[in-house]
Parts: structure tokens; sequence; C-alpha cells
């Protein structure tokens, strides 16, 4: 394994034992909930499903096979937070499937070598900013994953629930 994803691997792994307990103790109820009145939070089942659609996307570039351009995914990047949980899977099914995805991307951080890191970024859109494989992987599972679990960490607290330890 290439110095780089043996160091993104300690970060992917912590996000994903994080967000399970950021999760874990919530009602199907509180997966869509917003604490705040007037505000729409990003909640833990947009989250979810947000993080999960990038997942495949980042074991696919790592193994080096085709993907579709998510921004415009239902859940994608120009998606907007929907109250309904019925625009959701359900709770279960959620955290299952992110659980899912992000053990396949481990398998596929695991097997990538420096070659897989050092392609060419497929999606041209992100290739400005993230001309390599390796940068882009970087920036997926630990700036955007990341960003979303403090999301999630501050929803927690907005709802009056606990803090959960990183």
């Amino acid at each position: 394994m290439s110095m780089l994803a043996r160091a993104v691997m300690i970060t992917w792994g912590r996000n994903r034992d994080y967000a399970a307990r950021l999760v874990g103790d919530l009602s199907d109820a509180q997966m869509t909930a917003q604490p705040v009145a007037g505000v729409t939070m990003n909640h833990p089942a947009w989250i979810l499903a947000h993080l999960t659609v990038y997942n495949p996307i980042a074991a696919a570039m790592l193994r080096g096979t085709p993907f579709e351009d998510p921004i415009d995914h239902r859940y994608g990047q120009k998606s907007k937070v929907v109250n309904d949980p019925r625009e959701y899977p359900a709770r279960e099914a959620l955290i299952a499937e992110y659980l899912r995805t992000h053990d396949d991307v481990r398998e596929a951080l695991e097997a990538a070598g420096d070659v897989a890191l050092a392609a060419e970024t497929p999606l041209t859109r992100w290739r400005e900013k993230h001309p390599r494989v390796g940068d882009m992987i970087v920036t997926l599972l630990v700036k955007h994953e990341s960003g979303h679990l403090g999301q999630l960490s501050a929803w927690r607290r907005a709802m009056g629930l606990p803090g959960v330890a990183m």
C-alpha cells in the first residue's frame, strides 16, 4: 500500500466509526428532523445519503473503473435537503449502505497502488483542482466526509443530543 493510501486509511477508518456513533442512537423520526425553527440543516438522512453517493465513486476511481458524474444525482452536489422521510431509505438500510460502501472504498484503497493514485482524475470538472486520482481521493475521503460529519455533530447538538467522541 502506498504511503498516501496508508495515511488516508487512518482517517477513513476513524470517520466510519465516528459516523456510526453519530447516528447509532437516533430514531427513525430523528433522521430527518430539523432542530432549529425556520432553518434547514443537513440532517442525518441527507448526510448519509449524500456520502453514500460518493463512496462508490471513490472506489471506482481507485479501481480505474467508470462512474457517472454525481452532480445531478438525487443526493449529489446540487441536491437539496428534504425533510420528508419518504425521500430517503429507511434508517437501518441507509446506515447499512453507508457502512457497506465505506468498507468497499477501504478495500479499493488497500489494493490501490501508486499507478492508480497517479492516474488522471477522470471527471473533467474535478481535474483543475484535483488533477490526479490521489488528489481527489484525499478530498473525498478526508475533507468532504469530515466536513459532513462535522455538520452531523452540529445537528446533534442543535437537537439537544449529547456529543459523540471522535
